[in-house]
């Protein structure tokens, strides 16, 4: 029988972040879990859950925003880390937010909600913004071809900067994301 652990935290955000990693390492070791993926849009995320997970023993894919995300600049992740990351065995996935993308250029520009966001918008407000990440890096992970369709994951994102949320899922494409499954929500913000 596996005792899964869970938090819910009081206030979102970079505060939760060790706590949340915690939680994803002790939780993985129950389920016997060695895949990981996590967000990360500036590296500090990632470079704290090298603490908790050996990337010679665990698949770790790291999942930052896209090229040109903001405005004027060309990428917020540092590509140094990502050589560094690269070297220790982890794997980073930069490529369309699978839930925002065009849909948000939409919604900033005209004000107009298409189904995918409107989506995205309603699993943020009614849950918290870290299954919406979960979520999204996962089926980035798959679509990228980092991980294989129906594999049991966890997925560690947040509100903003640092982690959160913790999900237990099984992995799909963005194509067939209807076969994603939330299995757990092992930590997240009130």
């Amino acid at each position: 029988m596996v005792n899964l652990k869970y938090e819910l935290f009081e206030t979102p955000g970079i505060v939760n972040t060790k706590k949340t990693l915690e939680l994803a390492a002790e939780n993985a070791k129950q389920l016997e879990i060695d895949k990981i993926i996590i967000a990360s849009t500036m590296g500090d995320t990632i470079k704290e859950e090298l603490n908790f997970f050996n990337p010679k023993r665990t698949q770790i894919v790291c999942v930052t925003h896209n090229y040109g995300f903001r405005e004027g600049i060309h990428q917020t992740f540092p590509e140094e880390l990502k050589k560094e990351l690269h070297e220790k065995g982890v794997e980073v996935v930069s490529g369309t937010l699978a839930l925002s993308g065009v849909g948000s250029a939409l919604l900033r520009k005209f004000q107009y909600f298409d189904m995918t966001t409107m989506f995205a918008k309603l699993i943020r407000t009614i849950i918290c913004d870290g299954l919406k990440v979960g979520i999204e890096i996962a089926l980035m992970a798959v679509d990228a071809g980092k991980i294989s369709m129906g594999e049991d994951i966890l997925t560690i994102s947040g509100t903003g900067r640092g982690a959160d949320t913790c999900c237990y899922l099984q992995a799909a494409s963005s194509r067939l994301f209807e076969k994603l499954r939330v299995k757990a929500i092992l930590a997240k913000p009130k």
